[in-house]
């Protein structure tokens, strides 16, 4: 008696695990059937990208007389909107920077340090306004910029007032402010008390209407309202570019 029960619980267990096995097996077919693996799918570029490529790159690598080696790499951007403002802006960065590239290699050729020591840009857009700043930073650390603003939806180049008008406030009002946010910036670097000589006519070459005029507006990649402006001063060069940034109320 007690070998039929014991034989009978053995056949018991031997058909709930054929069963649960089968049950497993079904699920594996059906996961397999119902859920196939994944594809990487490539995204779109987004933002700034959709609007930028790069147009020309190219490396440097120049040897110093003490042996070390310097390397560069030069970088210029191109809009790719089909517009003939898209186009005038392209044109008029490779005209003025594509000498760049001919020195360097010219440079290299000679055995001589490189002139410029790094050429590059960055892209932002902001709502519909793209900008492109481009960096040009010489050998001894003199730094230059050009800034192009872009309207990509309406396919249209965007100046200084046209940024005001985007932004649907008064040009002169932003002149205002930017000539503050720049005469604080100057007053904190440059001390009449270290730089007596010359101070006033530097100061007031910098906060005049034709370099007011002459600045760069734009929004940074936070989307802060930015000025390039230009500084003078009785050090160095004597001028130099600074990237400040304006508070509108």
């Amino acid at each position: 008696m007690k070998l039929r029960i014991i034989l009978s619980a053995l056949l018991m267990c031997a058909v709930l695990c054929a069963c649960s096995k089968q049950e497993s097996s079904q699920q594996e077919y059906y996961q397999i059937v119902t859920d196939p693996p994944t594809e990487a799918v490539e995204t779109e570029p987004n933002g700034a990208q959709r609007y930028v490529k790069t147009a020309k790159e190219e490396s440097f690598e120049a040897e110093e007389k003490s042996g070390a080696k310097e390397k560069a790499t030069y970088r210029l951007p191109k809009i790719t909107a089909d517009s003939k403002d898209a186009e005038k802006i392209n044109s008029e960065i490779i005209k003025k920077y594509e000498k760049d590239f001919e020195t360097a290699q010219s440079e290299i050729d000679s055995g001589k340090a490189l002139s410029v020591s790094e050429l590059n840009y960055e892209s932002y857009l902001t709502d519909i306004v793209l900008t492109i700043v481009i960096t040009r930073t010489e050998s001894d650390h003199t730094v230059s910029y050009s800034v192009y603003n872009y309207n990509v939806e309406k396919n249209k180049s965007l100046d200084n007032k046209g940024i005001a008008q985007y932004m649907k406030r008064d040009y002169y009002e932003i002149k205002s402010t930017v000539k503050s946010a720049l005469e604080d910036d100057y007053v904190s670097k440059f001390k009449y008390e270290n730089f007596k000589k010359d101070y006033y006519i530097n100061y007031e070459k910098t906060l005049s209407d034709d370099n007011i005029e002459n600045s760069s507006l734009f929004f940074d990649n936070s989307g802060s309202f930015c000025a390039i402006c230009k500084e003078f001063a009785s050090v160095g060069k004597g001028e130099f570019n600074v990237k400040i940034k304006v508070s509108l109320e």
